[in-house]
């Protein structure tokens, strides 16, 4: 979509560039933190034209009320490509426009006629011409205050889900980067309910392998949380080759913390996979692994969990859930997920269990992904006790 977007930005450039001129600099400054350079030029020179033809139809008002036959035509033409290209844009490039300008394009769309010129209506009054601050803004952007000044910082989509889109942005007061995950507008009622709990889980639990939320805007249905550098899969991908054992064991340690911890609160998490676990890193050498994606838990004491619930999940158990019902996930299924995910911190892989040369790793998974859940681990503490106890003296060999 990212790639999509950049292109058809630098088609519409293109398509406008004839009205580019020395005055276009004039506007440009309002539209420095914008990080697309194309879109930035868009933005000036949009500018910069409506402001000139929006100052010809002021004298016109004050003279005889007639619009000419070519600012008439370039009107009319810079208005559609305007509605148009706002229409189009998406995500991280969505924009908004002054509302008083909107206004008057869209008066000015009404009467503008591409032939002989226009009249101008009696009705229609001298316009305020904006020349003191931009007139479109990236829509993504987010309002920071703090006990002296305030300001607007831009957002970069990062993430997508079937529930929320997700964005980073830079925090100019604390210097550090935050992430904001936003609900998606066609939600149902019960859904959006599990948004707002995802929030409230995340603001309330507390461990430092759990992504933290800090503040939920109800307008928007978003909220502000702590911003993880990787996901788990790119990580361990990333530096497979060159990861020591002591780094992988310190990963699946703060999991094991991280899981008894929401197990003790009641909490399941349903959702586990390499994706839903962030890589923290710090300047000290550390990494931490933390936990995110809490919109699809379930809890001992809801009434949220529907029959019927769609499976998700991409490391769970379908085999079983679909003849049992999501809704009757449990402790078995959330280890067997689990066990997946130590499997691939450990190897950096994901599939061929049964081929795995060390025999005690390889009973260790079997034994997590049994298709006899009487089989499986009845908890995280018994996953641990086994891989302390058989599993990592094997590997230390």
């Amino acid at each position: 979509m990212s790639n999509h977007q950049a292109r058809f930005i630098q088609l519409k450039l293109n398509q406008i560039l004839r009205y580019d001129s020395d005055e276009v600099v004039l506007f440009s400054g309002y539209y420095e933190k914008i990080e697309n350079i194309n879109l930035k030029k868009i933005f000036s020179i949009l500018h910069t034209q409506f402001n000139n033809l929006f100052s010809f139809m002021n004298e016109k008002i004050q003279v005889n009320r007639h619009y000419n036959a070519d600012p008439s035509r370039s009107l009319k033409d810079l208005i559609q490509f305007t509605i148009s290209f706002h229409a189009n844009l998406k995500d991280e490039y969505a924009f908004n426009i002054n509302d008083y300008y909107e206004d008057i394009m869209k008066s000015c769309n009404s009467f503008l006629s591409t032939n002989g010129g226009s009249t101008i209506p009696e009705d229609f009054d001298l316009i305020n011409i904006i020349e003191d601050q931009p007139i479109f803004n990236i829509a993504n952007t987010k309002s920071l205050s703090s006990t002296v000044s305030s300001t607007s910082v831009q957002m970069r989509l990062i993430g997508e889900g079937s529930y929320a889109t997700v964005f980073k942005y830079k925090d100019p007061f604390y210097n550090s980067y935050y992430a904001v995950k936003r609900a998606k507008n066609e939600l149902r009622s019960d859904e959006l309910e599990r948004f707002r709990n995802e929030f409230n889980d995340l603001n309330s639990l507390s461990s430092p392998f759990i992504i933290k939320a800090f503040s939920y805007d109800n307008k928007k249905n978003e909220y502000v949380m702590e911003y993880a550098d990787e996901t788990l899969s790119k990580y361990v991908n990333r530096s497979n080759n060159s990861l020591l054992f002591e780094n992988r064991r310190v990963l699946i340690e703060q999991l094991f913390r991280a899981f008894m911890y929401i197990h003790t609160k009641g909490i399941l998490h349903r959702d586990i996979s390499l994706t839903n676990i962030l890589v923290k890193h710090y300047d000290d050498g550390s990494t931490y692994a933390k936990i995110s994606d809490f919109g699809n838990v379930k809890r001992l004491n809801s009434t949220l969990t529907r029959q019927g619930t769609e499976i998700k999940g991409v490391l769970n158990d379908y085999t079983d859930l679909e003849v049992i019902g999501f809704e009757n996930y449990e402790i078995r299924h959330e280890t067997y997920a689990l066990g997946k995910v130590i499997y691939f911190i450990l190897t950096g892989r994901t599939s061929n269990y049964h081929l795995e040369k060390n025999e005690a790793l390889k009973q260790f998974i079997l034994k997590a992904i049994s298709s006899d859940k009487n089989s499986r681990f009845a908890s995280v503490t018994n996953m641990k006790e086994e891989l302390y106890s058989k599993v990592y003296p094997m590997l230390r060999k």
